[in-house]
């Protein structure tokens, strides 16, 4: 019996660390983080003018993903796909406003549907 309840206890852990891990995916990239990312690491260099460029390089929300991976790699700013992905809907909700691949840019709307004024 104690086995039984130990086992139950394991999956129980696994199950809720799961539904951490995939929490992140269910509301995908997290801008604000991107943007504290980006001003740490590339602020300084990178101005308005970067971004706002009348011939722009990035002409979709890919080709800015690659720009930010591109200069994590230059940098070695080890960041992982979850810091590329937010740096880049940073840039991208910022500057660009390119369709973002739901992939990355999920939003779960955690809000009751409206049912109408109770008026």
């Amino acid at each position: 019996m104690l086995r039984r309840h130990w086992v139950l206890a394991v999956v129980v852990v696994i199950a809720a660390l799961a539904i951490l891990l995939l929490a992140r995916g269910a509301f995908g990239a997290d801008a604000e983080r991107g943007a504290a990312l980006y001003e740490s690491r590339c602020g300084e260099c990178h101005t308005t003018s970067v971004h706002g460029r009348a011939k722009r390089v990035a002409k979709d929300f890919n080709d800015v993903r690659g720009w930010v991976n591109r200069w994590n790699d230059n940098l070695g700013l080890h960041w992982g796909d979850e810091e590329i992905d937010d740096v880049s809907v940073y840039l991208n909700n910022t500057y660009y406003r390119y369709a973002c691949p739901p992939t990355v840019c999920k939003v779960v709307s955690l809000a009751a549907p409206d049912r109408g004024s109770p008026h």
